[in-house]
């Protein structure tokens, strides 16, 4: 007995392991999809203000993104340690939750010497499932783990405190997990009612027991939807993605449509393959599309209620499944009708029911107790292992961008958005031809799509084909006229037409829509130096670096303005800092060796000069102008 217990301590060890073995080469993946646009949100980057916290109904995943600003900037891998080290706090919460309730009176001594390696196998392959790693390595799905290890928290917390002489002290934690959820994600919601569904199957026997059991604890979980009242009523930012307001979805084809999505779902439970980060998922048109799943999912539903009534202690797991499914695939219209991060938490319920069911079939064997055990072992560790080769290979698909988007192109040929992000992505690598190539596919699919036409219209201004790219931009902003980006994309494109004071007017409008659009401020710094006002330009170019510290553009457009009102000295200072944050940068080599040889250092001067021409051969003469 004393070497099972101490082999018992080392199954946290064992789960946390997995977890750093499965995600070891998720930690430098870049951001992707829209991390790059919430991360870089000029909120997110003074820890101590209030600002992450305000409009949003997730205040601590902001608070906990800004967090990561403050300790390392826009670097990744801190980003990816925070969201690995939550997932493996989830991990070791539900190994603790199972192996606590398999412990519990209601279930006997059946599964009692048991617990800790049916709570290591479930936690295992839960952690490790391919179907958990967009919630792990995307970034901003941290808000599904945090909020799925805060629902674990809670559920534990009040089966620890129904067996402890200090009861209140553990429904009290439970309570501020709960809030702390509540402050994490919306999803949130049906945390109370899961707990009084464990307790009333678990450990009260009823529903009316618990509460008189545990009164106290029941009103302070409600207490915590006015929380989720309160940020609601106050959000912003998912007010045109989510809720009975949406243009884009009605309740009716959201309903309608999740059905399909609920069987997709287990479908990939069972089996992980062809998992895709954007599905675009359609809505469910015709009587087989929506008839048949909805049967299925309808039988479900009632074999789970009638299960419940019955054998409550069993039947919990599929009511946990679709109670923690319920926020994203019941009534509420979101805009995107899936996402495989939706099934962090529902995985749960659906692995220990898997897992249990496995070994029920084992114990109708001829084999021996001890047989039985180490081939449940056997067939657990060959599939926590298999597992983890299938996420390490997921991980790779999020190695960049470009590796992302084409596996989403390929497994979802007609996602205009995915085209679209395919598109950007290439252009981001210089491949020009390949990124017009997918926009142009974007717009046949979908040709209202705004961002498509800008970043088509982006794309084409980089080709030189200017007249072209005017014309996307304008209808860029005739759909979407809030587009910050396309406004200066089009004043961009218009001074490349010699055009300035449009291109100035787009600029200060970018400004108007976005105050701390870092690329339009420089942009407008630029068409200002070529009015000859310079003190205006270097305002702009300095509220461009105040913005976006490592905006080696900015400091050239600094140095450039300099160069041209005589002061070299002054001038080689911000070319210096520009190479140090971008060595590679022909222009200013070529323009710091102006400004070199006007301080009468000739010999770096030269060593600049032919540093420019290495990178770039056809760098024209006289003072170059940085890429806008």
């Amino acid at each position: 007995m004393a070497n099972a217990g101490s082999r018992e301590r080392l199954f946290p060890l064992l789960v946390v392991g997995l977890v750093g073995a499965a995600y070891h080469n998720a930690l430098r993946t870049p951001f992707v999809f829209d991390d790059v646009e919430i991360v870089e949100t000029r909120a997110l980057h003074n820890l101590w203000s209030l600002r992450p916290l305000i409009g949003t109904t997730r205040p601590l995943v902001q608070l906990s993104l800004a967090a990561n600003y403050a300790l390392g900037g826009l670097n990744v891998v801190g980003y990816h340690a925070v969201n690995v080290t939550i997932h493996a706090l989830a991990a070791l919460t539900l190994f603790a939750l199972v192996a606590w309730t398999l412990r519990s009176p209601r279930l006997g001594t059946r599964w009692h010497d048991a617990a800790a390696g049916i709570a290591l196998a479930v936690s295992a392959l839960w952690a490790v499932h391919p179907l958990q790693t967009e919630s792990v390595a995307y970034v901003v799905q941290r808000s599904e783990s945090l909020m799925g290890l805060f629902y674990l928290l809670t559920v534990y917390c009040v089966a620890r405190g129904a067996a402890s002489p200090h009861a209140r002290r553990w429904y009290a934690a439970a309570a501020v997990a709960c809030a702390l959820g509540m402050l994490t994600k919306p999803v949130m919601v049906t945390a109370p009612i899961t707990v009084l569904l464990y307790d009333r199957a678990l450990l009260a026997g009823s529903c009316r027991d618990a509460w008189r059991a545990r009164r106290g604890l029941y009103v302070a979980l409600g207490a915590t939807w006015s929380i989720l009242v309160w940020l609601l009523a106050g959000a912003h930012e998912s007010a045109a993605t989510a809720g009975f307001g949406m243009r884009d979805l009605t309740v009716g084809e959201y309903l309608r449509s999740q059905p399909g999505v609920i069987l997709h779902y287990l479908r990939l439970a069972l089996w992980p393959r062809g998992l895709v980060l954007d599905y675009a998922w359609p809505v469910a048109h015709g009587a087989l599309a929506v008839a048949a799943p909805a049967l299925v999912v309808a039988a479900l539903v009632a074999a789970t209620v009638w299960a419940f009534r019955r054998r409550p202690e069993v039947a919990f797991l599929p009511v946990a499944f679709f109670l923690t499914l319920a926020p994203s695939s019941s009534v509420i219209p979101i805009k995107d009708l899936a996402f495989e991060h939706r099934m962090y938490l529902p995985l749960a319920p659906l692995v220990v029911l898997a897992v249990v069911a496995g070994l029920v079939l084992l114990d109708r064997t001829a084999l021996a107790v001890d047989r039985r055990r180490r081939v449940g072992a056997a067939l657990a560790l060959a599939l926590a292992v298999v597992a983890t080769a299938l996420t390490i290979a997921r991980n790779r698909d999020y190695t960049t961008p470009v590796t992302m988007w084409t596996d989403v192109v390929t497994k979802r040929p007609a996602n205009a958005r995915a085209r679209n992000n395919l598109g950007d992505a290439l252009y981001d690598e210089g491949r020009l031809d390949d990124a017009i190539a997918q926009l142009q596919t974007a717009l046949e699919l979908d040709p209202a799509y705004a961002d498509a036409h800008n970043n088509f219209g982006r794309a084409l201004l980089a080709q030189g084909r200017y007249q072209e790219a005017e014309a996307h931009l304008r209808e860029a902003l005739r759909l979407d006229p809030s587009s910050a980006h396309a406004e200066n994309n089009l004043g961009v494109t218009l001074a490349r037409l010699g055009r300035r004071a449009e291109a100035q007017a787009h600029h200060e409008a970018a400004l108007r829509l976005d105050p701390a659009y870092a690329d339009a401020h420089n942009n407008l710094g630029t068409e200002l130096a070529d009015g000859g006002r310079y003190d205006d330009a270097i305002a702009q170019y300095r509220e461009a670096i105040r913005l976006k510290p490592d905006y080696a553009g900015a400091y050239a457009n600094i140095g450039n303005v300099l160069l041209r009102r005589g002061d070299a000295a002054e001038a080689e200072q911000y070319y210096r800092e520009a190479l140090r944050i971008s060595p590679s940068y022909a222009e200013v080599h070529y323009n710091l060796s102006l400004a070199l040889a006007a301080a009468g250092k000739q010999d770096e001067a030269k060593q600049h000069l032919d540093a420019a021409v290495r990178l770039n051969p056809g760098l024209a003469h006289g003072v170059a102008s940085p890429p806008r």
